[in-house]
């Protein structure tokens, strides 16, 4: 389990996040913005950060425990290997990939429906009713991928192989009160990483 403190604003989502409901199999299907780090695999500069954004469709069966991802379309503003990649190179496959998806993230709207499908997946699996309130901690969640990405199309293929939950709780004082950082005025909350839950592949 890890430990991280971070301070996040209160805010209001204004992008647009419908999730779209799919009587067949309790599936859930979700159109996001995402944002993350480019895998240190594809950035040409591995000594800079480099910002990754893709649109994409998930599809969650809380249920039956998976997790699909199709990406429609990405940028990456600070250019990357895989157009560099040789055309006679058909397939590339990075395995290992994780990465956070904050649900407080600004760049994504309203997600109860989302975190509430993470949530059951997370009390199917952790003993957690009575430790934690889900839906006020359950706040991220780290995704554990395999990507396959073809150089020729520029497509990229996301196999979501498991997930692990992110619990954040307010920092306060032996008294009770909340702590708040001193240059923002933000709360500061600390985080637990809670243990890693294995995925079924649709």
């Amino acid at each position: 389990m890890g430990l991280k403190l971070y301070y996040i604003p209160v805010t209001l989502f204004l992008l647009v996040f419908q999730p779209v409901h799919n009587a067949v199999a309790q599936e859930n299907v979700y159109h996001l913005l995402d944002f993350m780090d480019l895998p240190s695999a594809l950035n040409i500069h591995p000594d800079s950060s480099c910002t990754m954004e893709s649109r994409e469709v998930w599809t969650v069966n809380a249920q039956n425990f998976t997790i699909s991802k199709k990406v429609e379309s990405y940028t990456v503003p600070c250019g990357n290997r895989i157009t560099a990649v040789s055309s006679s190179v058909k397939e590339i496959r990075l395995i290992g990939i994780t990465y956070e998806f904050s649900f407080l993230d600004p760049h994504q709207g309203p997600m109860q429906s989302l975190q509430d499908d993470l949530a059951t997946m997370v009390s199917r699996r952790i003993p957690v009713n009575g430790v934690y309130n889900l839906p006020e901690q359950l706040l991220s969640v780290r995704f554990h991928e395999e990507w396959i990405i073809k150089p020729e199309s520029q497509e990229i293929i996301k196999i979501v192989r498991g997930i692990t939950p992110v619990i954040w709780q307010k920092r306060q004082t032996t008294e009770g009160e909340a702590i708040y950082d001193a240059e923002t005025g933000l709360p500061v909350y600390y985080t637990l990483e809670l243990d890693r839950i294995d995925l079924r592949h649709p």
